[in-house]
């Protein structure tokens, strides 16, 4: 669990909003990939929070291939908790009785979009074939794939909001590619082994995600800008900022794929994002400088910034689906990234 001084309030706040929901998994065991990144790890600390808030008793199986950060985010005190340090790609995996599965991992930074490709590509198809067997082989429920607001593509201008049956436009011939078409081909995996094998998943389709568990080295801009934020640096910004994203709160998002874990319908896939965090660029960059008392400069990117970064420049995703379920985001975008950048000041000690 990080340590700002506020993060645990939080989670018992969400813990206790959300008590049915948890009461709903005791004694069950999730498998979770991509552990120790920015939604996998928010989920293990709302679980070993309602185990000690609510006596749920959930074990977790944190899968994530960073065996250093694994120890570091859920030490050996949390014994709910226990670690797996393999790739998903390649590595044998264990082999034991699951309840739930839920595959967050992926490389979702445009750096590596740009300069890892292949692993961007392997990690969203093969490592999805792998994690969609282990889950039917250990009996598990439920599969939940994470996939990604970018399966939509670019909004060929027919809609204003992305809703779930919408498919745009992707150029697969660009590098950066790689990303937006591994989640489709992803999706349209799990969606055979539904109709040939009965699997039972859902697809949790991830807006533009933000907040205090965020790892080292994320080149997201929206990462980047609150980092800056922290550091009471200049938010820089590489582009004219007027891109119209949807946006959330990375602890909106954890209950959000806990929520659709349990009540989605088979099949179904389901936008993730605060409804009322659709805003540009620009203005997200503008709430990152507020919050850390810095200013908002333009810079043009580098070469390889350039090939990382999304050529889209509206990317709105309705929610009634999900809201539909009975959820609802907790913190826009301002008090999000207010929060954000006061947690980490307090970890860095700034």
């Amino acid at each position: 669990m990080i340590y700002a001084s506020e993060y645990p309030k939080e989670l018992c706040l969400y813990v206790r909003e959300n008590k049915e929901l948890f009461e709903s998994l005791k004694g069950q065991k999730i498998a979770i990939t991509g552990a120790a990144g920015l939604i996998g790890s928010y989920i293990i600390d709302l679980i070993i929070v309602a185990n000690e808030e609510l006596g749920t008793g959930i074990e977790v199986l944190a899968i994530d291939r960073n065996r250093e950060l694994l120890n570091s985010r859920f030490p050996e005190k949390y014994t709910c908790v226990r670690h797996y340090a393999i790739d998903v790609n390649e590595a044998e995996l264990p082999k034991e009785r699951v309840d739930y599965v839920i595959h967050a991992a992926s490389n979702t930074s445009p750096i590596d979009y740009a300069t890892k490709p292949i692993d961007t590509m392997k990690t969203n198809f093969i490592g999805t074939d792998r994690m969609i067997n282990f889950c039917m082989e250990n009996g598990a429920k439920r599969f939940v794939f994470c996939s990604s607001v970018e399966a939509y593509g670019v909004n060929n201008g027919d809609v204003d909001e992305f809703c779930e049956d919408y498919s745009g436009y992707v150029n697969c011939n660009t590098v950066r590619a790689g990303y937006p078409s591994a989640k489709r081909a992803s999706e349209a995996l799990c969606n055979a082994y539904c109709s040939q094998l009965g699997l039972d998943f859902v697809t949790a389709r991830i807006g533009r995600i933000y907040g205090p568990t965020v790892i080292e080295g994320d080149t997201k801009a929206p990462t980047q800008f609150i980092n800056n934020a922290v550091n009471g640096e200049d938010i820089v910004m590489k582009s004219n900022g007027m891109q119209e994203f949807s946006y959330g709160y990375v602890g909106d998002c954890a209950t959000a794929m806990l929520l659709i874990m349990k009540k989605g319908v088979c099949g179904e896939a389901y936008n993730i994002a605060d409804p009322n965090s659709r805003v540009l660029l620009r203005d997200f960059a503008e709430s990152s400088a507020s919050a850390g008392n810095a200013k908002v400069v333009f810079c043009a990117p580098t070469e390889t910034e350039a090939k990382g970064y999304s050529k889209v420049t509206k990317a709105v995703m309705n929610t009634d689906k999900l809201v539909s379920l009975g959820w609802s985001a907790k913190y826009n975008v301002k008090a999000g990234v207010e929060r954000t950048v006061k947690y980490l000041k307090e970890i860095k000690g700034v």
